[in-house]
């Protein structure tokens, strides 16, 4: 299924990738109810904090703003990622499909991070 794109009448003109869009907007939306959750667990995480000398990172300024941010950054970079890598794909007349995991690597990666400042 694909949106055909408008052009002057008897010129052959791409179609836009249909399913790679809605492909993109699931796993986006997905990623934001995981970021969301996310999101609550590090709010719980910092019920540990206490007047220590030597604070976990998860107390820290830092360490905080890190857990808090990593999981949206990792977000918006992996939608960048499959947004911008595809359409390049696109326009070289390539399959986009091929960058999806790529998208995916990079956001598990943001989450791994935000989860390991949040138990150490």
């Amino acid at each position: 299924m694909s949106l055909p794109m408008q052009g002057s009448p008897g010129t052959a003109r791409r179609t836009w990738p249909t399913g790679y869009l809605v492909t993109l907007a699931v796993l986006v939306a997905g990623g934001l109810m995981i970021d969301m959750f996310a999101f609550y667990l590090s709010v719980f995480a910092t019920d540990s904090c206490g007047s220590s000398d030597d604070p976990a990172p998860v107390c820290t300024t830092f360490g905080m703003l890190s857990m808090w941010a990593l999981p949206w950054i990792g977000l918006g970079v992996a939608a960048a990622v499959w947004a911008g890598l595809g359409l390049l794909a696109w326009r070289r007349g390539r399959t986009p499909w091929v960058h999806l995991p790529l998208g995916v690597v990079l956001y598990v990666a943001s989450l791994v991070g935000a989860w390991t400042i949040m138990v150490s």
